[in-house]
């Protein structure tokens, strides 16, 4: 029986993982620096640390493309993106408040047009292979 139940165990876990392909498009090459990205899982807003549940860092070179994301557990996830071009560590704005450096959401992200929220943003990521595609606003 134990036998029987350790056979059902590796064959079936209890949280399916996928493989996510990032592409993002508009990366300025030449602004040199490194591409940060971010993924929360949904109700991360509630979180008082608000932490991120992957990331990394990747130096801008025409070979840090695509990106892939691995071991996330099927959920709804928000993929956050910014082109740190100077390398400091965080986002640099305007006077204004207008981002300086480019970035990006998953979901329903336009670059012409203010978020209405996160909640707009979270994609579904499934078992398996999947193919996401970002563009970078500046």
């Amino acid at each position: 029986m134990k036998l029987l139940v350790l056979i059902l165990a590796l064959l079936y876990p209890a949280e399916r993982f996928n493989t996510t392909v990032l592409s993002i498009d508009n990366l300025e090459f030449s602004l040199g620096g490194q591409v940060k990205i971010q993924v929360y899982e949904q109700g991360f807003v509630n979180d008082i640390e608000r932490k991120s549940v992957w990331e990394t860092t990747v130096k801008v070179s025409e070979s840090c493309l695509p990106i892939t994301l691995e071991k996330l557990p099927a959920g709804s996830y928000m993929i956050a993106v910014f082109h740190d071009s100077n390398a400091n560590g965080k986002m640099d704005y305007t006077f204004f408040g207008r981002p300086k450096e480019g970035y990006s959401f998953s979901g329903r992200f336009n670059c012409d047009a203010k978020s209405a929220g996160p909640k707009l943003h979270y994609i579904n990521l499934k078992e398996g292979f999947q193919h996401v595609n970002l563009h970078l606003c500046y």
